[in-house]
């Protein structure tokens, strides 16, 4: 990461805490808005500010809205509430390729059937109120693991007539792809009619120790009051490449203050292609509030950014050492130095060759006539060759001019499962024709080259985690014959 990007980052949170020691606000204004939104976030005690990973992230920590979807909506309905209380929300986000990631939320909260009486104590009607936030977001990603979320809101009261307004900002990091540090401002300089709406500080860690699991907490603190700690987990697992389920559980306001006891939350849901369906059970922090139950309901898409570590995984010693004790017989010699992203196919397949001049042959048999190269890092929609992926091509196509017993090669252009297959089937051909094309422009006999694409239906992996996404979206050099 340059230092300019590492100077942005830095002034941004120091500009934050000056924002913290400097506000001057009321704490009983607009309360609605430090309530917590989205079910599988409240199930886990609400430490969401470094793992928050739906549209919800807008609320939690803008920043996070980086590593979403290409279009993804939240919507929670909340139930049970005491006093006749209303609660709900509804958030969505829009990856837009190298712009950014942009979000547009309602919180709406309020209170129904409020008596009227006369001056004879007699009921005369009843009336409503209600507290509407509008907010619009936006996060980018600053490079070396880092990303910046920054949001402005609107708000608005219908039985004073009230409006304000307030902003947003947060900062992620993830040092390793195991773990990933959050912070975030609420409400800086936030007005509500004649108040002013109390700025609150989080700052998140979340990790994931095992495959599935996911430890989070978050240190909370709201303008002149004590701060306090969240904590939760969550375990998710899946069915089959269609469908996932997650158990979650927590602890809101852990350490009790003044302002709040500590209340226990939990919950569960269901993931499927295209939409999940969650609930939350919720003992509200203000002992008088009771307990309360969140439903959502997400629909996702096709997936966009991805918030890259700075220093890659914490367990890639044991991967490597894995790799080290297996076989080094071709097929694993490629899969060591291809598959994981050697960027010299020639020199990897050069290294194979034993002494026989033809052993190339071998080869081929050995790895069933397949060299795969995934997570190939065309854009989002694009069969656009990359610089990196060109200079791979470079020396497969030395590598096939250099051997002219391989007759007839098919490239071959998969997709991952995400998107519908009138997108992925053309665009894979489109990715097929273009490798075709560049190979050729390199010299291959154009005879020796033919382009097919397959869309989703050959995958190599589990489409239900982005591992496996990336493995999925690949082009494949098929000898034929």
């Amino acid at each position: 990461m340059s230092s300019r990007i590492r100077n942005t980052a830095l002034g941004l949170g120091m500009l934050m805490l000056f924002c913290v020691s400097a506000a001057n606000a009321q704490n009983y204004a607009a309360p609605f808005l430090r309530m917590g939104v989205g079910a599988r976030a409240m199930a886990m005690g609400t430490a969401q500010t470094a793992v928050a990973n739906d549209a919800t992230a807008a609320y939690w920590n803008p920043a996070a809205l980086h590593w979403l979807h290409k279009f993804e909506v939240a919507m929670m309905y909340t139930g049970g509430l005491e006093a006749d209380r209303n609660y709900n929300y509804i958030g969505a986000s829009l990856c837009a390729e190298k712009l950014g990631t942009f979000g547009l939320s309602w919180l709406n909260s309020g209170v129904t059937g409020i008596g009227q009486y006369d001056q004879s104590g007699a009921k005369t009607g009843s009336f409503d109120v209600a507290n509407n936030a509008f907010q619009v977001n936006y996060a980018r990603g600053l490079g070396g693991g880092f990303a910046l979320g920054l949001g402005a809101k609107y708000l608005q009261e219908n039985l004073a007539d009230n409006t304000g307004f307030g902003f947003d900002a947060g900062l992620l990091f993830r040092p390793y792809d195991e773990m990933t540090i959050g912070f975030m401002m609420r409400d800086l300089a936030g007005e509500y009619g004649d108040d002013k709406v109390p700025y609150e500080a989080r700052l998140g860690l979340g990790v994931n120790p095992w495959k599935g699991v996911t430890l989070t907490g978050d240190v909370s603190a709201v303008k002149d009051e004590e701060a306090t700690l969240d904590v939760g987990g969550a375990y998710d697992f899946h069915v089959n490449d269609n469908v996932s389920f997650y158990l979650a559980a927590g602890m809101n306001d852990l350490v009790e203050t003044e302002q709040a006891n500590r209340g226990f939350t939990a919950g569960f849901g269901f993931g499927f292609k295209s939409f999940g369906v969650q609930y939350a059970f919720v003992e509200e922090p203000q002992a008088f509030l009771d307990q309360n139950h969140r439903l959502s309901v997400n629909f996702y898409f096709q997936q966009c950014n991805e918030l890259r570590s700075a220093m890659g995984t914490l367990k890639r010693k044991h991967h490597e050492d894995e790799m080290m004790c297996k076989s080094d017989g071709p097929k694993e010699f490629i899969h060591r130095y291809i598959f994981e992203g050697n960027p010299s196919l020639k020199l990897s397949l050069e290294l194979l060759r034993p002494e026989v001049k033809d052993s190339i042959a071998s080869v081929w048999m050995e790895t069933g006539g397949v060299v795969s190269f995934p997570g190939i890092n065309f854009a989002t929609g694009s069969a656009e060759i990359t610089d990196e992926f060109a200079r791979v091509l470079d020396g497969a196509s030395k590598l096939i001019n250099e051997h002219p017993e391989i007759q007839l090669l098919e490239v071959q252009g998969h997709t991952d499962n995400t998107g519908s297959d009138a997108i992925n089937n053309p665009l894979s051909q489109a990715r097929a024709d273009a490798v075709r094309n560049y190979l050729i422009s390199r010299g291959v006999d154009p005879s020796r080259l033919v382009a097919k694409g397959y869309g989703s239906s050959k995958p190599v992996a589990s489409n239900t985690n982005e591992q496996g996404r990336y493995q999925n979206r690949r082009i494949d050099l098929v000898r034929i014959r």
